[in-house]
């Protein structure tokens, strides 16, 4: 189904949970998955999009909440808008990446607006980098890959 605000659009569909069923193997746990973005509709969208293929969504509506939260719930991944109030994504990266409480084997997809180069490499280095918007089964599937290779790599 079609959900069009005017500045996001993305289609949920009833394959984007079964395109992480496929792909997941039974956790031994929920796996969590905090959201950071300054757009409460980029926000609504992938909490239920996340929701909806079983994981546990935390959410940050900035830069600052990311870092509060992630330290805190130590999520199996993050997901960074890259221009948020407060502190942007890459400001997000290097505080987490400086804490030593922070696992740095936590994979981060970066996901903005944005096209720079830079971008591609730097979520090829953390993770991922896609483009918004993007389609949740894309989204869902490079989670639930960058996920996997970090429970793998444990």
């Amino acid at each position: 189904m079609p959900v069009d605000t005017g500045v996001y659009r993305m289609t949920v569909t009833q394959s984007s949970a079964d395109t992480l069923g496929r792909l997941r193997h039974a956790p031994a746990r929920e796996r969590s998955v905090l959201v950071a973005d300054d757009s409460l509709t980029v926000l609504r969208l992938i909490d239920r999009t996340l929701r909806e293929a079983g994981y546990r969504v935390l959410l940050a509506e900035d830069g600052r909440q990311a870092v509060t939260c992630a330290l805190a719930e130590q999520p199996d991944l993050v997901v960074l808008d890259i221009n948020m109030p407060e502190l942007d994504g890459y400001g997000v990266c290097h505080e987490l990446f400086s804490n030593s409480n922070w696992d740095s084997n936590t994979p981060v997809i970066f996901l903005t607006c944005s096209d720079a180069p830079h971008l591609t490499v730097l979520g090829e280095e953390l993770g991922a980098f896609l483009s918004k918007p993007t389609e949740p089964e894309l989204l869902l599937e490079t989670v639930a890959m960058l996920i996997d290779r970090k429970v793998t790599a444990q």
